[in-house]
């Protein structure tokens, strides 16, 4: 009866602490009250914020499961029938979905249809199409490459809840990137793109999310492309000169007091003994940007490694083997920076 008592504040601080989100639901069963705070949308954004979801595999032709003994292959097992070709769409919708991710896939396509599936619950929300006024607004002889992905609500998003979110929809071509954007707060895309000329950040690499921004290196550059979700913003950082003579392998991640973060691989010369580099980014007296070196992270023997992605409070890592064996996959734990061993496939194709 004196814990019933507890304001939902003290009671929210209590569950924030909860090591996992199957704790939660199970504290939401025990009575009305518990699963009124839990269910409260407020709070399942500050408990998720503070517990991101497992890792639970690679989507490679299908998923391929976090196994034994990662922590995460419980959790991975549960999801084992998920629907994540979607199937469940429309035949017009599947089809076109197939050929976005068979062999006939091009990545300078413009497409102006989107369909954002929820393959664990066999549901779909098809957007309207991108409007002509914008497509117009592209050359297209001049796109390279076209990139969706989601994002969260943003800040004048009336009404939005835990369900919300946005596409955005980067088209880069050769003189400028293109940034559109839909709501389903608003159920309609932004009138304007957001622009940049590519001169100032040349051809993008891989895409990273931390602290509501997304990122991207700039091919040979030493920079990195950053978008502010919330302000729909671009701005360039600077990067410290590669590690070595080769293409940089990095990925950046969320470091405290809302900085970024970068881990880099290092590759040693002798084979198998690559190893990480983990800078903090920070702001000198005078307000330029610096990157404090702060770690090294070791990895295991005998591979050599790529960057995979990252999500869920890990760093995913490809290793090669240096033998004719099937390539691995390692996590690395960005709290601890424990390095595990997440998975194997039966590919044997070692490219890096």
């Amino acid at each position: 009866p004196a814990l019933m008592a507890l304001p939902d504040e003290l009671l929210e601080e209590i569950f924030l602490r909860l090591a996992a989100a199957a704790d939660l639901a199970r504290a939401s069963t025990a009575c009305v009250s518990f699963r009124r705070v839990i269910t409260a949308h407020p709070f399942l954004r500050r408990f998720r914020a503070l517990h991101p979801p497992p890792l639970l595999g690679i989507l490679c032709g299908g998923l391929i499961p976090a196994q034994p003994p990662h922590p995460s292959a419980a959790a991975a097992a549960a999801f084992a029938d998920a629907d994540l070709s979607c199937s469940f769409l429309p035949p017009p919708l599947f089809s076109r979905a197939l050929e976005g991710t068979g062999g006939d896939y091009n990545p300078s396509h413009l497409v102006t249809e989107f369909a954002v599936c929820d393959p664990l619950h066999r549901r779909y929300l098809l957007l309207p199409a991108l409007p002509d006024l914008l497509v117009g607004q592209v050359h297209r002889p001049d796109i390279v490459e076209c990139e969706p992905f989601l994002a969260p609500p943003g800040p004048d998003d009336v009404g939005a809840d835990w369900s919300s979110f946005r596409v955005m929809y980067l088209v880069r071509c050769t003189t400028k990137l293109f940034l559109f954007v839909f709501s389903t707060c608003a159920g309609q895309w932004l009138a304007n793109p957001v622009t940049i000329d590519v001169f100032r950040c040349g051809a993008v690499l891989h895409r990273f999310c931390a602290h509501g921004c997304f990122c991207w290196e700039v091919f040979r550059s030493n920079k990195l492309l950053v978008l502010d979700a919330r302000r729909i913003e671009f701005s360039t950082v600077d990067l410290p000169p590669p590690p070595g003579p080769d293409v940089r392998k990095m990925a950046i991640v969320e470091a405290g007091g809302g900085r970024l973060g970068m881990l880099t691989i290092s590759e040693h010369p002798e084979p198998g003994a690559d190893h990480l580099l983990y800078a903090v980014q920070s702001k000198d007296a005078n307000g330029t940007n610096q990157w404090q070196s702060k770690s090294v992270i070791s990895l295991p023997e005998n591979y050599r490694y790529g960057i995979m992605g990252v999500a869920g409070g890990y760093l995913l890592l490809t290793g090669y083997p240096e033998d004719d064996m099937p390539i691995s996959y390692f996590s690395l734990n960005l709290q601890t920076f424990q390095v595990e061993w997440f998975c194997q496939t039966g590919d044997k194709s070692h490219f890096w």
